[in-house]
């Protein structure tokens, strides 16, 4: 069969497809899912923050998303002055040591370990809304 080939229509159309949903929609979209995400872990924090005055339960919040070099990057951000104490606990005056809540870091650890399935699903979802597979 030398000198013959095949002609498989439709390829143009898929490249053109695939070339548009990584260059404009995946990053978008994936935007979206890190901002999700952070606010689910933002809430997990909030409802794990112990309510006295509900001054440090209220300041969580999930700052902007921006990309360092190859990583994504999601602040969830409490400014309370006593926030990071909290978390992580603190000395007391009298020599003691309170421990740390730990709100935001049980908060992450959770998510990390549903976060495989939900990635799975999640670009499954995608890839179906873009008519690829």
């Amino acid at each position: 069969m030398s000198g013959s080939y095949y002609r498989i229509d439709g390829l143009d159309d898929m490249e053109k497809k695939l070339l548009k949903m990584i260059q404009q929609d995946f990053p978008e979209e994936f935007k979206q899912l890190l901002l999700d995400m952070a606010h689910e872990i933002c809430n997990r924090a909030k409802e794990r923050t112990k309510r006295r005055t509900g001054r440090l339960q209220d300041a969580w919040r999930v700052g902007n998303v921006h990309q360092r070099g190859s990583e994504w990057v999601v602040e969830i951000i409490n400014e309370v002055d006593y926030a990071e104490p909290v978390e992580y606990g603190h000395r007391t005056r009298g020599g003691s040591f309170v421990p740390g809540q730990h709100m935001l870091e049980l908060s992450l650890a959770e998510a990390a370990e549903h976060l495989p399935g939900y990635l799975d699903a999640w670009m499954s979802d995608f890839l179906s809304r873009h008519d690829i597979f």
